[in-house]
């Protein structure tokens, strides 16, 4: 499989908090939202962990949100996820946890507003268009 970045990656939205990828793979369409949750993490961002994270906790945590639409197979979740981790390989990973949550959405937009909601920022429709005269939309 081919992926070409600049055909195939559009960036949404980029806020100080939240970054926001539009990524097209495999004939498919997915979102990526990028959450910088400013606070260690705890066990809660780890659900799946039945005895949670234990001393692993760090100084920071990263929840990368995977919205699809279609069902995907486990090839197209590995290659996502791989996508995903290269968008945090800069960060110091030592003293920051990433979570990356595969979620099956009806509405991109939707989700992204909930996840901007989340966060104390406005809808996506209520960004004024000269916030997006600059690189970041702060």
């Amino acid at each position: 499989m081919s992926i070409d970045f600049v055909r195939d990656f559009q960036r949404v939205l980029r806020l100080k908090d939240i970054e926001v990828w539009d990524v097209h793979v495999a004939d498919k369409d997915y979102r990526i939202a990028i959450v910088d949750e400013h606070r260690p993490s705890t066990d809660l961002d780890f659900p799946w962990l039945k005895d949670g994270l234990g001393e692993d906790k760090r100084n920071n945590h990263i929840t990368i949100h995977l919205f699809f639409l279609e069902d995907m197979d486990e090839a197209e979740k590995r290659t996502l996820y791989h996508i995903a981790e290269q968008f945090t390989g800069h960060l110091a990973l030592a003293h920051c946890n990433v979570t990356v949550l595969f979620e099956k959405v009806k509405d991109y937009r939707a989700a992204l507003d909930e996840v901007l909601r989340s966060k104390g920022h406005p809808n996506y429709d209520e960004f004024k268009l000269d916030k997006f005269f600059y690189f970041s939309q702060d």
